[in-house]
């Protein structure tokens, strides 16, 4: 049987990553670059300085910290392994030369804020749903596109970030 995380030239992993906490001080920071980010896009891209939004902004953060933190825990992005994308760069076997670092940290970053975004949206989908509404006319919704499109962007330069400039034992 094989593994969830495999490729076609073999597995990355013998097995699924713990669902585990490690680096706190990288989760910390993660959850503070959401939550400015959807504060931000609220207060100074869409509502163009209303206060009275911030709330709902805070609100949808809130529950992207949440979705996250989740999809880090299953891809194992709060593991001290994760600054290297899960690879040992000091291993000398073949199949790893040439992975690992920044930009496997990165690749990581990107796959765990893909499947924070897929969650966000069904979680919508299935709010409207329930609500008998249309998606995105309520005060956090309003917000997913542009959190998709720059959270993207941002938490992988984050890690990458991370990753370059961190301290490796």
């Amino acid at each position: 049987m094989k593994s969830w995380l495999t490729t076609r030239s073999g597995s990355l992993y013998k097995k699924p990553p713990p669902i585990q906490i490690e680096d706190t001080s990288v989760l910390f920071y993660d959850i503070f670059l959401i939550l400015n980010l959807s504060l931000s896009i609220s207060f100074w891209v869409v509502h163009r300085m209303s206060y009275e939004n911030i709330v709902p902004a805070l609100s949808e953060g809130s529950l992207l910290c949440i979705l996250w933190i989740a999809a880090g825990l299953w891809n194992g992005a709060f593991l001290f392994s994760a600054v290297d994308g899960h690879y040992d760069v000091n291993s000398n076997d073949p199949e790893h030369e040439g992975k690992g670092g920044p930009a496997s940290a990165a690749l990581l970053g990107l796959s765990t804020f893909i499947t924070t975004a897929n969650l966000r949206i069904l979680v919508a989908l299935g709010t409207s749903v329930v609500e008998h509404r249309k998606v995105g006319i309520t005060n956090g919704e309003e917000l997913i596109p542009l959190e998709i499109a720059f959270g993207l962007i941002l938490m992988s330069v984050w890690r990458m970030t991370h990753s370059k400039y961190s301290t490796r034992l």
